[in-house]
């Protein structure tokens, strides 16, 4: 192996780490920054491609850009139709680096290095502002430098056979440079990286023009569908964005290709791309891509949002109980983390009263037709995300300052999954008794109301009314008469049935610890709220 072909590929290697490290060091000096732009940006009008475009420019990823509008959507920062445009607008700033690859780089490679040296002669790389500073300014210099170094020693592979055969094939049908484009996108991940690869190609005359455009078309398109298979875990809003972004990217392929063939076919091809560089030329093809998908979506919005229910359709109701707030990206930032695993606790305490629901007059028009069985899997699959989120943000960020209000969250969740447990067990006692005497009617609802009076404040405090948290200390801190009552009624109902008086005993046992854990639930709410600094209690 040459030294030259050796010098490409340690190129592509400081290209593809550099992307890696670039990407880390923005989240790391400027992600809370950057939310709170994007937020205050995406809820102004007509502001959705400025907004999109600064986001592509920053996270230099499709992925990124579309995780990031994810976040912002369940945090619930922007709305829906503005995360759609925000989206599909982020393409035109990843373009950003295909038009870098054609210009020369090494120079501004070594000068960001060069910066990094006399930050670490100064002592400055560990300080507050000095260590992001170090590892944003290495990241670009190593980024630079390996497309640089593409740049200079792709030359190198036109000799080699193995490429030669490889390309040649690849030339013999436009429909093999697309899907070798597509595939290999979905590999690493990044149209930007395969449109740089494809300049590098093209300006060593490995790959005519046209063939590069092709490779880059099918990039795109592959990019789009990395977005959509990376995220087919999501649910509802967040699962629709990230198909959405495939469909942007699909109709920029789809806009693009055809009249590029047509004109080669024609013969016309290189009158159209005269005075241009190849660089420029597949950097320009790039960003028509980019810009014409994400037009011809928001033309097209109405039909493409009938298309996208069907392509991934979701059942509403169960959706309350799918997370709405919390994604797994978001635990790179213990900030958004908190905030992020307190507004799905919250909201998971807000649907807590529905638990009674079968239980009480109405209850058969409760719009969330589950089973109890069905509902306490949903909910309890919903309180063990929330535990599964905090513990990673933590096992991530053990020494950070936003550690306290994530432990509050876990120790609250550690109260919530008994609570439910334990509201599901009790509508299952009282759900079961037959023949029920007046007495025994009276003293079932009289619990089921006191219970579901409880919920409600919680549900209550936790979603913002901290004056609730006295209240309920109150209620829930001593209910011994209560339940010596409530006993004593159970006795004394001679007339039930053995086996309804033995589920009025176990119900009762378990009212007792509902109230117990609802007491402690409140408790908790108060102390996240005087962590994050949020309520006052």
């Amino acid at each position: 192996m040459s030294a030259q072909t050796v010098e490409t590929f340690a190129g592509l290697g400081l290209f593809l780490v550099g992307l890696s490290l670039l990407s880390d060091a923005v989240r790391t000096l400027a992600a809370r920054r950057v939310r709170l732009v994007l937020s205050r940006l995406g809820q102004m009008p007509a502001s959705g491609i400025l907004t999109g475009s600064m986001l592509g420019a920053v996270t230099q990823s499709s992925s990124a850009a579309t995780y990031v509008c994810i976040g912002l959507l369940n945090s619930r920062a922007i709305g829906f139709r503005a995360a759609l445009t925000i989206s599909a607008w982020s393409g035109v700033g990843t373009s950003l680096l295909v038009f870098l690859a054609s210009i020369d780089l090494r120079f501004a490679a070594l000068f960001a290095i060069s910066l990094v040296a006399l930050l670490y002669l100064a002592s400055l790389q560990k300080s507050g502002f000095g260590r992001p500073t170090s590892a944003l300014l290495l990241a670009i210099g190593v980024t630079l430098l390996g497309l640089a170094m593409l740049k200079e020693s792709g030359h190198a592979l036109e000799h080699n056979p193995w490429v030669q055969e490889f390309f040649i094939f690849s030339s013999e049908s436009w429909v093999y440079g697309f899907l070798i484009g597509l595939s290999v996108t979905l590999v690493m991940q990044s149209s930007s990286t395969v449109s740089i690869l494809a300049v590098a190609m093209s300006a060593a005359n490995l790959i005519p023009l046209v063939d590069a455009i092709v490779l880059v078309c099918g990039s795109n398109l592959g990019s789009g569908l990395s977005v959509a298979l990376s995220a087919s875990h999501l649910k509802g809003q967040a699962r629709h964005l990230a198909v959405w972004q495939a469909m942007v990217k699909g109709l920029g392929s789809l806009a693009v290709l055809p009249p590029t063939l047509a004109i080669a076919a024609g013969g016309g091809f290189d009158t159209a791309v005269a005075g241009l560089s190849v660089p420029i030329s597949i950097a320009i093809t790039f960003l028509l891509l980019n810009a014409i998908g994400a037009a011809l979506a928001g033309i097209f919005q109405t039909p493409l949002m009938g298309l996208l229910h069907r392509v991934a359709p979701f059942d509403p109701d169960a959706q309350q109980y799918e997370p709405a707030h919390i994604i797994d990206e978001s635990a790179e930032d213990p900030e958004t983390g908190l905030m992020l695993a307190w507004k799905e606790q919250s909201r998971l305490i807000g649907l807590l009263p529905k638990t009674l629901a079968p239980l009480r007059p109405g209850g058969e028009d409760d719009p969330l037709q589950f089973s109890n069985a069905e509902r306490r899997e949903l909910g309890i699959g919903l309180a063990q995300r929330v535990t599964s989120f905090v513990s990673e943000v933590v096992s991530r960020h053990p020494n950070n300052p936003d550690l306290g209000g994530l432990l509050l969250v876990q120790r609250c969740n550690s109260h919530i999954e008994p609570l439910l447990q334990a509201l599901h067990d009790f509508v299952d006692e009282l759900s079961a008794l037959r023949g029920v005497t007046a007495r025994e009617s009276s003293t079932s609802e009289a619990m089921t109301e006191s219970l579901h009076l409880l919920l409600t404040l919680a549900a209550d405090q936790a979603g913002g009314e901290s004056d609730l948290g006295e209240m309920l200390r109150e209620m829930t801190s001593d209910r011994s008469e209560v339940m010596n009552r409530f006993r004593n009624e159970i006795a004394v109902q001679s007339a039930g049935s053995g086996a309804n008086r033995e589920s009025m005993f176990v119900a009762a046992t378990l009212f007792e610890r509902i109230v117990w854990l609802i007491g402690q639930v409140s408790n908790d709410l108060a102390g996240i709220g005087r962590e994050t600094g949020s309520t006052e209690d």
